[in-house]
């Protein structure tokens, strides 16, 4: 088998396997060539002087007085270093350098270390301009203070009730935090009116050293030494770099001619370089296939996968999901996805088996498709979080009005407790430590807010349904941070002073019974599967819920729910209004609670369900873009 029906087969047989579709292209016009290059490379060993600080204290090196001229020194000696009186970094470069060209020609720029010698110089602390000290900034440097117990003036005002006259007398006297002095000892500089420097640590001078740092600065050239050759070989060789000498054939070491750079270690070699050109046909259209190296290295595959990748992509995102399917599992649109998902290179796409056209449609569908399955997951949310405001609204409403109903004592005192429109004034308070939390000094206000607000952001981060950004992130630890507490404390409390109240069982019975047995009617209209069943359904609960008010109104006179039966429908009414007071005195509680439930659940439930159906595409790139890979 030929050269070019071994590239056709593999071609062929390669591009089945990442596109699941047969790729019948047509190999012709093979040009094989072999030219020869010269490559010119070595380092130029370059010394530079690296200056160092050391506050106050002093480095090992060799003493050279002033800072000044210890940088003078340390140039001086690069200077041999550079000359080459002292071959020292010369030295250690060579030990770097082998016997092989080819492995000499992989090395890059090289650092030398430094050499032996450090000078070491100082300056005057600009701080302190060499005293060692700065005037203290608590006292300002006199070594005392003005007494915060009587602002300086030595005395205080007292009052005494003076029984004899039966009057009250106000007089001064000596102040007994600083015993008439008015001032008192400065605690920082325990009266010297003088601290020790803090940048030179009371040395009164700053070290500085200066060390010698060598490197090996590579330069290359190289050229044709035939001119037998395509265009493109210029372009192989400079996307290879230096990785190229792993493409080249018969490496031979010549002289080297003339300058480099600078260059102190140089070397040159001639080589050759294997290079190979098809025209490929497909679909009646013609492209050009360039390989290059010993071992056939892909540069450029003319883009003739676009064809097999293209006839799969363009059913992504067609209202078929088994298409879509197909297209998401096959190899190279998959690759082509996870890559700009990832932002990570492939060979389908650098060497170009793939052009940038056909990727960028690829991507322009698997976006539409991602778009249409977002759009899916939220249809219908808006009405179902209007359904489910409803429900949560009157559950909390029911059980708001039981409470009420079963303690009435605790339900009228509810408008002197607190409320949540005052969370902001209490949270100011706690913040300026106008009290302490739990009897504990006020500071610790801020550890226990701290405290919550980092356990909001590790709470929601780690177990919110789906990942959201940092800013969702903080909104919800914040709000969390200012609602919790109080609906803890509320909580607490609220349980603790309804355990002191006897629970009005009888009235609420009947009183409650109105409000809960409406859920028969929901259970007979939701329980049934049929629409003509459901009707039945309907007519069932109201049955049943009529027939519990009127059998509770025939036993209340055994039973005594309500005192006065002549006025039972009065006395039922005035205990619902109880509770419905109640219920405005905490509005904005209930409020909030039936909004965030609905919110949060119904969103949950569209999530779980959009997840669902997501993760039926089998695509793990697929649930990374939708944002449901948590």
């Amino acid at each position: 088998m030929s050269k070019l029906e071994q590239f056709q087969s593999f071609i062929r047989s390669n591009g089945k396997n990442l596109t699941g579709v047969d790729v019948p292209v047509i190999l012709s016009n093979e040009q094989a060539k072999l030219p020869q290059l010269k490559f010119t490379f070595g380092w130029a060993i370059e010394v530079g002087v690296s200056a160092h600080e050391h506050g106050g204290h002093c480095p090992s090196g060799i003493k050279s007085g002033s800072a000044s001229n210890a940088r003078d020194h340390a140039h001086d000696k690069a200077k041999e270093y550079v000359s080459g009186q002292n071959s020292l970094f010369n030295d250690r470069f060579l030990t770097i350098l082998g016997p092989d060209i080819s492995e000499n020609f992989l090395i890059r720029n090289r650092g030398l270390k430094s050499a032996p010698e450090t000078y070491v110089g100082s300056k005057v602390c600009y701080s302190c301009h060499g005293s060692g000290s700065r005037n203290c900034s608590s006292c300002y440097g006199s070594g005392s203070n003005a007494c915060n117990g009587c602002h300086g003036s030595g005395r205080v005002s007292v009052s005494r009730h003076d029984s004899y006259n039966n009057r009250t007398v106000y007089t001064t006297e000596s102040c007994s935090s600083c015993w008439g002095r008015g001032k008192k000892t400065c605690y920082t500089c325990n009266g010297s009116g003088s601290v020790t420097c803090g940048t030179c640590s009371g040395g009164g001078y700053l070290y500085h050293s200066y060390t010698i740092d060598g490197e090996a600065k590579r330069s290359t050239n190289w050229a044709y030494n035939s001119s037998d050759y395509h265009k493109w070989t210029s372009e192989f060789v400079k996307n290879n770099g230096l990785n190229l000498v792993y493409n080249l054939t018969e490496i031979t070491e010549v002289d080297v001619e003339g300058t480099l750079d600078g260059c102190t270690f140089m070397y040159a070699f001639t080589a050759k370089l294997p290079t190979l050109q098809f025209t490929a046909t497909i679909d009646k259209v013609d492209t050009k296939m360039c390989f290059a190296g010993k071992k056939n290295t892909t540069h450029n595959a003319g883009g003739v996968y676009d064809p097999a990748v293209w006839s799969v992509a363009q059913k992504m995102a067609g209202g078929s999901q088994s298409a879509d399917k197909v297209a998401l599992a096959t190899p190279a649109v998959k690759n082509i996805i996870e890559a700009n998902t990832t932002h990570t290179q492939i060979a389908l796409l650098d060497e170009n088996w793939v052009s940038t056209d056909i990727k960028d449609a690829v991507l322009s569908n698997y976006q539409n498709l991602v778009t249409q399955l977002k759009k899916q997951s939220v249809k219908g949310i808006t009405p179902n979080m209007f359904a489910g405001l409803i429900k949560y609204t009157y559950l909390f409403f029911t059980l708001g009005m039981l409470i009420a109903l079963l303690f009435p004592k605790f339900a009228l005192d509810s408008s002197y407790r607190m409320s949540v429109t005052q969370i902001p004034e209490w949270m100011m308070a706690l913040l300026t430590m106008q009290f302490g939390l739990f009897g504990l000094p006020a500071v610790a206000n801020y550890a226990f807010v701290l405290g919550l607000l980092w356990l909001s952001y590790q709470g929601v981060k780690k177990w919110y349904w789906k990942n959201i950004s940092k800013a969702k992130i903080w909104v919800l630890a914040i709000s969390i941070t200012l609602l919790l507490p109080h609906m803890a404390l509320t909580l607490y409390y609220n349980t603790v002073e309804l355990l002191g109240h006897s629970p009005a069982m009888a009235s609420t019975l009947v009183s409650g019974s109105l409000l809960v047995g409406l859920y028969l009617l929901v259970i007979g209209v939701k329980w049934p599967q049929k629409w003509y069943s459901k009707i039945f359904g309907l007519i069932a609960g109201v049955s049943f819920y009529c027939a519990l008010q009127y059998g509770l109104f025939l036993i209340n006179p055994t039973y005594g729910f309500i005192e006065n039966n002549a006025n039972y429908s009065r006395d039922v009414a005035a205990l619902l209004s109880s509770g419905l007071r109640f219920m405005g005195n905490n509005l904005i509680e209930w409020a909030l609670l039936s909004v965030g439930f609905a919110y949060f659940f119904t969103r949950r439930k569209f999530w779980l369900k959009a997840k669902t159906m997501v993760a039926d595409y089998e695509s793990p790139v697929l649930l990374k873009s939708m944002n449901m890979d948590k």
